[in-house]
């Protein structure tokens, strides 16, 4: 990824704009040692998928290597990020990240996300793993098996040993609950992955109106027992190229 990054593409926005090509250019790489599975998912769905994975890691990326270059600068009294750029960054890019990491616009965005984090009513307590690897941890521990209910319950309960267990919050709670009902109404299994069931469960639930008639013009559900399961639309394979999991 690293290598088709774009000269003074600050992140994935800035890309998306300049160079769209970027993540076909990517995906196509990731596919020769990769592969989906066409039961689980299309040719389109899992680019997507793949392309969000890589957004994530471009995120992280540059949030990891601002990390270490503030403890380099901290270290190394009078330097700044430009003096600092890591051995796999292209100089382009490190310099332009250099000049907005110092900006007014950047600090004004740090404070807002800070705020908005801080506003989150479910944060998680999966640490540094991403929920699809922590899907993907599960799947191998358990024969290939994946439990939507466990994973999530992995990621949204305490850890320390006096309140293990317990859920992060009420809504992280609130909002598994609302998940199972959403597919049991819809006749899902809620262990495995629907999405369109997540975003709705996500959403906090619609005040109740005293007109009984409004419930008779809800849109019917489109989504069907055969939902594409997108946990692992994904596998490595060999370097000869990719190959269909059979």
């Amino acid at each position: 990824m690293r290598m088709f990054w774009p000269d003074g593409c600050l992140g994935a926005l800035e890309i998306d704009r300049k160079s769209p090509e970027f993540w076909n250019k990517c995906i196509n790489e990731f596919l020769r040692y990769y592969t989906y599975d066409p039961r689980v998912a299309t040719e389109d769905e899992a680019r997507a998928s793949i392309r969000a994975h890589m957004r994530d890691n471009l995120r992280r990326t540059l949030s990891d290597d601002r990390a270490r270059a503030d403890i380099k600068i901290a270290d190394a009294k009078g330097t700044t990020y430009a003096d600092h750029r890591p051995l796999y960054m292209k100089p382009g890019v490190w310099s332009r990240l250099a000049e907005y990491w110092v900006s007014d616009e950047f600090k004004k965005k740090s404070i807002a996300g800070k705020k908005a984090r801080e506003a989150v009513k479910a944060p998680h307590t999966s640490g540094a793993r991403s929920f699809d690897r922590r899907r993907r941890d599960y799947i191998e521990a358990h024969n290939g098996k994946l439990d939507e209910l466990a994973v999530y319950k992995e990621c949204h309960t305490l850890k320390d040993e006096e309140r293990k267990g317990e859920w992060i919050t009420e809504e992280a709670k609130l909002i598994i609950e609302r998940y199972i009902s959403i597919c049991e109404k819809k006749g899902l299994d809620p262990t495995k992955t629907h999405i369109q069931a997540w975003i709705e469960a996500g959403k906090a639930p619609a005040a109740e109106d005293d007109d009984p008639d409004d419930d008779a013009n809800d849109d019917e559900s489109t989504e069907s027992d055969n939902d594409h399961d997108m946990s692992a639309p994904y596998e490595v394979v060999s370097r000869g190229g990719p190959v269909i999991k059979g």
